[in-house]
C-alpha cells in the first residue's frame, strides 16, 4: 500500500507473447517504411539535366532576362514608373517636327526619341510590373536564362547598343 502512496507505478513484466508480437510488429513497419523509400529509389527516373548539352525547357510563363524592342518602344516611361526597385533608365527627347513620321509595329505613332534605355538586371526583381503596363508591348519578360556575368556592372543592359539589338532575332518570336 505505501508504494502505491508514493505514486509509483508497478509495471507487469512482458509476456512471451507480447515480446515476439513485438519483434515481429517492428519487422513490419520497417519492412513497409523500406518499400516507400525504395520505391522511389528505383522506381523513379532521374531529373538530372546534362547542362549545358541538355538545357531545360522553361514554362511558357516563366519571367527571365528582360527585352525591350526599342524599335517599338514610343518612351511612355511608365515601365519605369511602374518599377518597384527603380531599375529602368530612361531618356528621351521630342522628335523634331520636320522627321518623318514613324509609327511601331501596332500602330501607335512615336513622337519621342529614345536616347537612353538601360535596365540594371542585378537590381531587377523579375516582378513583371514593367510588362504589364506597357502599352505596345514591347518590354517583356524572355525565357533566356543565361545571362550571368563576372562584375555587377555586366547586368547593366543598354537596349540601344548594336549589340543587345542583335537579341531581337533570337529572342523575339513572331
Amino acid at each position: 500500500m505505501k508504494q502505491q502512496e508514493l505514486g509509483e507505478i508497478t509495471e507487469s513484466p512482458l509476456t512471451f507473447r507480447q515480446y515476439f508480437t513485438n519483434i515481429w510488429d517492428a519487422i513490419i513497419t520497417t519492412y513497409k517504411g523500406m518499400k516507400i523509400t525504395l520505391k522511389y529509389v528505383y522506381g523513379v527516373k532521374p531529373v538530372t539535366v546534362q547542362y549545358p548539352e541538355e538545357r531545360e525547357e522553361l514554362p511558357l510563363n516563366s519571367r527571365s532576362r528582360l527585352f525591350n524592342d526599342v524599335e517599338n518602344c514610343i518612351a511612355c516611361m511608365q515601365c519605369a514608373t511602374a518599377c518597384p526597385v527603380d531599375c529602368i533608365y530612361i531618356s528621351a527627347v521630342k522628335r523634331d517636327k520636320d522627321a518623318p513620321k514613324v509609327k511601331t509595329s501596332s500602330g501607335s505613332p512615336v513622337r519621342l526619341d529614345l536616347t537612353m534605355y538601360t535596365i540594371d538586371e542585378a537590381l531587377c526583381c523579375y516582378c513583371g510590373l514593367c510588362t504589364t503596363v506597357c502599352p505596345t508591348e514591347c518590354l517583356t519578360h524572355t525565357r533566356d536564362y543565361e545571362f550571368s556575368q563576372y562584375v555587377l556592372d555586366g547586368m547593366k543592359y543598354d537596349y540601344l547598343s548594336p549589340e543587345i539589338r542583335a537579341w531581337r532575332t533570337r529572342l523575339i518570336k513572331k
